[in-house]
């Protein structure tokens, strides 16, 4: 199996529409009641994009990401907001997203050394979520505790920033109208009782997100950290030995 891809992170107004066409292509692969044109308003509402090559230039992925400024309760946190990722099938367990990704949060803490920075993002599947629940030292939610009204009120506002009209404020969930918004195919990832019952975080994003597979998304915050620098390389080095 080749895992052989480079990333480059990218302006996404230098995009080309053959680009968009192409990732279009590998999203719909994943999703249902995909839009091409709701897929590029998505996609152009956030600043860069990282695509995942292989060796002769195609796509195999990518992630988009965006970062910008929120005041709340008198104090300012700094946002970096991810978009769907998606990796092609014959590339599943390559680490060159992870590290790339990781390099782009600590660019942006170092900008910001003073200020809370936080990862923002959507989860519409348990894999998306266990990015967050396995590489994180303090995120939300998480089941060792509830989430302190301080991050309840800045997740809050974000989803509606992002999506207003959508979020319940006591569920952490954003949900949409049949249609209106893609969910995952079936088969991309299902959990089991037998995940939930030997993934302890699997069951947990389950139980807070019941009706994922209906295109419900949990909302989540991750803290970006100096200590994330070593913090997630290391992970992903034992993984690769350790499975």
């Amino acid at each position: 199996m080749n895992k052989n891809l480079k990333a480059r992170v990218l302006p996404v107004k230098t995009l080309k529409e053959s680009q968009f066409t192409e990732m279009f292509h590998l999203f719909e692969a994943f999703y249902e009641d995909v839009a091409f044109e709701r897929f590029c308003s998505d996609l152009k509402s956030k600043s860069q994009i990282i695509l995942m090559l292989n060796h002769i230039g195609q796509i195999k992925g990518f992630s988009s990401v965006t970062d910008y400024e929120v005041k709340i309760n008198q104090k300012t946190y700094r946002i970096l907001y991810s978009g769907d990722t998606i990796i092609s099938p014959d590339h599943w367990g390559t680490t060159v997203l992870v590290s790339t990704f990781t390099a782009h949060m600590m660019k942006l803490k170092l900008k910001n050394p003073h200020k809370e920075v936080w990862w923002f993002l959507l989860s519409k599947g348990y894999k998306t979520y266990l990015l967050l629940a396995n590489n994180f030292l303090h995120y939300y939610p998480r089941m060792e505790e509830s989430i302190p009204q301080e991050y309840r009120d800045l997740r809050a506002h974000l989803a509606n920033l992002i999506y207003p009209g959508h979020y319940n404020n006591e569920t952490g969930l954003l949900k949409f109208d049949r249609g209106e918004h893609e969910h995952l195919k079936h088969h991309v990832a299902p959990i089991t009782e037998e995940m939930m019952i030997k993934k302890p975080k699997i069951r947990f994003f389950q139980e807070q997100n019941p009706e994922w597979e209906k295109g419900d998304e949990l909302v989540c915050l991750g803290k970006i950290e100096f200590r994330l620098w070593f913090f997630i390389p290391v992970r992903s080095v034992l993984k690769k030995f350790f499975r």
